[in-house]
C-alpha cells in the first residue's frame, strides 16, 4: 500500500514571513550595493528563500526593490491646521525614510531602479500619485480657493518646488535632509504661490 503524500503549501502567514524577509533582505542589499550591483542571490540567501519565489513574486526584480523602498515610508498623517504644516506633512514619511537608518540608501537604489526598469518606475510614480501628487492638489485647490494662493499655479511646477531638494540630496549630494526642511520647502512654495 502505498501513501501519497499532499503536498505541503504555505501558510499565510509563513508566506507574510517569507515576504517580509525578502523585502528586508532588499532593503539590506541596496543599502550596501545599490541598484546597480545588486543581487538576487545575496537577497535569496539572506531571505532565506528560493530565488523561484522570489521572480515569482516579482518578475521585476527593479519593481521588488521599489516595493521594498516603499514598505520603509510610513503612511501620511495631517497634523497641522496651517497650510504650510499641512504641506510639509505631505513630505514628512518621505523625510522619516531618509533619516531613519539606511532609507537614504535604499530610497537612493529604488529610485535608481526606477529609472532603469519601467515596471519599477510604474511603481514608484503610482506611489508619488497617490501618496504626494493627488493629496498635494486637492490641498492647492483648497487654499487657492481660500485665496492664500493664487488660482492659476502649475502643479508640477510645485511638486519640483517641494521635493526637487529631496531628490537632490538623495540622489546626488548623498546628504541627508536638515531639520525643517518640508516645514521650508512648504513656505517656499506658499510664497511663490502667494496671490
Amino acid at each position: 500500500m502505498t501513501q501519497t503524500k499532499a503536498k505541503s503549501r504555505k501558510s499565510p502567514r509563513r508566506s507574510e514571513d517569507s515576504r517580509a524577509a525578502i523585502l528586508e533582505a532588499t532593503r539590506e542589499e541596496l543599502a550596501e550595493n545599490g541598484w546597480r550591483k545588486f543581487s538576487v542571490d545575496k537577497v535569496s540567501r539572506r531571505a532565506k528563500a528560493s530565488k523561484q519565489t522570489i521572480y515569482r513574486w516579482w518578475p521585476a526584480i527593479g519593481n521588488m526593490c521599489v516595493e521594498a523602498a516603499i514598505s520603509l515610508i510610513p503612511a501620511h498623517r495631517n497634523t497641522g491646521r496651517d497650510p504650510a504644516e499641512r504641506i510639509a506633512d505631505l513630505l514628512a514619511p518621505l523625510e522619516h525614510a531618509i533619516r531613519t537608518g539606511s532609507g537614504h540608501a535604499v530610497l537612493r537604489g529604488a529610485i535608481i531602479a526606477s529609472c532603469d526598469d519601467k515596471d519599477a518606475g510604474e511603481t514608484w510614480r503610482a506611489w508619488l500619485k497617490d501618496n504626494i501628487r493627488a493629496p498635494l492638489r486637492m490641498l492647492l485647490a483648497e487654499i487657492a480657493s481660500k485665496k492664500v494662493i493664487r488660482r492659476d499655479y502649475d502643479l508640477e511646477d510645485a511638486l519640483d518646488t517641494l521635493t526637487g531638494p529631496i531628490w537632490n540630496r538623495v540622489l546626488i549630494l548623498r546628504a541627508p535632509l536638515p531639520d525643517g526642511f518640508g516645514n521650508k520647502q512648504a513656505k517656499l512654495l506658499l510664497r511663490q504661490l502667494a496671490p
